[in-house]
């Protein structure tokens, strides 16, 4: 940009002695006025500044703004760089923000942020491929007589866990490990998965604080997917009746040696019951006794570390669930562990029959039972912790 300097010239008042030569000094004054201003507008001018000293350009010291550019001689204004920044999955996902205040401790099985445990976690791909196999044979044993489902739940320390703690190994990239648990599936089968479903919902009262389990609300978010896969409409928590037992302190508040900070902050176990208020429960004990039970039992008298109890008698070799409301014939059996008691309850108002399975106890074969009992649908749900023990994984191989 051209600078514009203001003229330093001021004009000089004096005698004129010189008025008698006034015609030749005119003429004179007119013939250097003619050749200044030829020189002028030759740019004569320009080329001899260039060869004059000039003081540092102030841009290239200290760049300001002009504060009245002219429009004909302002250059186009550079691009701003915008550069990407870095991924934020909080913020492309729409992932709500968890951040825990108080004390940190590791303990043998879990990490302590407060009053809230996070159970560490190693996917192990060969513990993985049993699961995948006992599931695959039913399938296939079955021969498309009968949909299988397979649910594979994440852990709190990977849905829950703080921002500022995430991606430590110790807890493992639990997505990741749902996926290669789902890829392994076979054609046969239908997988749910549950990471995405419930992240979206990860700042609600989805897994409890001193125990290792999700909470009915978070097992609800497993049924509503479940009846995505299987076509139908899943029931809204407005048309439940809702109990809820306060002073649970679970796993969590055990492994960690009854922490204070837990023992402060109990949990409270929120059971949704069916709709239908006719569903009779029976279970089979240890003795091999068939006992009445309820599939929302109040637990208020329990001691703190039984109230996850309330959920279809706890756990039991073999329950079966009777909706009389249902004519249909319909049928299920869920094969499961404890994470299971909490997600059964929502299947009750979609079937006549649901038979549930802890493979932990129960001995017999899979396939048989399936078959004898005529069911529909068969609906493996287990959570990744249990998917990575060797010893639970065998159990389950046993029983396919």
């Amino acid at each position: 940009m051209k600078k514009r300097y203001k003229s330093a010239y001021k004009g000089y008042r004096g005698r004129n002695p010189w008025r008698r030569n006034a015609v030749p000094i005119v003429a004179a004054v007119i013939l250097v006025l003619g050749a200044v201003a030829a020189l002028y507008f030759g740019g004569a001018f320009d080329r001899l500044s260039d060869l004059l000293p000039h003081r540092q350009p102030v841009e290239d010291v200290d760049p300001a703004p002009d504060p009245t550019p002219a429009p004909d001689t302002q250059p186009d204004p550079a691009p701003i760089p915008n550069p990407q920044p870095d991924p934020d999955p909080v913020v492309e996902t729409g992932y709500a923000t968890i951040e825990i205040s108080g004390e940190k401790q590791r303990y043998d099985t879990l990490f302590r942020v407060g009053d809230t445990g996070f159970e560490y976690f190693t996917y192990l791909p060969e513990v993985g491929q049993k699961y995948a196999d006992a599931v695959n044979k039913t399938a296939n044993d079955l021969n498309g007589s009968a949909a299988v489902y397979a649910i594979t739940i994440p852990l709190s320390s990977s849905v829950g866990l703080p921002d500022d703690m995430a991606g430590q190994d110790v807890f493992g990239d639990q997505k990741a490990a749902e996926e290669s648990v789902d890829a392994l599936m076979g054609a046969n089968i239908h997988p749910i998965p549950l990471y995405e479903a419930l992240m979206q919902h990860r700042s609600e009262y989805i897994y409890f604080r001193t125990d290792h389990h999700w909470t009915a609300l978070g097992a609800y978010y497993a049924y509503c997917q479940f009846c995505q896969a299987k076509g139908v409409t899943p029931h809204a928590l407005a048309d439940y009746g809702k109990d809820e037992y306060p002073g649970f302190l679970g796993s969590f508040y055990r492994d960690s040696g009854e922490s204070k900070e837990m023992a402060a902050h109990p949990d409270v176990v929120e059971a949704y019951h069916p709709v239908s208020q006719n569903a009779e429960l029976d279970y089979t004990d240890e003795g091999g006794n068939v006992q009445r039970w309820q599939v929302i039992y109040d637990v208020t008298d329990y001691p703190a570390d039984l109230k996850y109890s309330c959920f279809i008698g706890s756990d039991h070799s073999y329950t079966v669930i009777r909706n009389p409301d249902l004519t249909d014939n319909s049928s299920c059996v869920v094969i499961k562990e404890s994470f299971g008691n909490a997600f059964v309850p929502y299947l009750v108002d979609h079937y006549q029959t649901v038979h549930v399975i802890d493979y932990r106890y129960w001995e017999g074969n899979l396939t048989d039972f399936i078959k004898a009992n005529g069911v529909q649908d068969v609906i493996f749900i287990n959570n990744l912790s249990a998917i990575r023990s060797t010893y639970l994984m065998g159990k389950l191989q046993g029983i396919v």
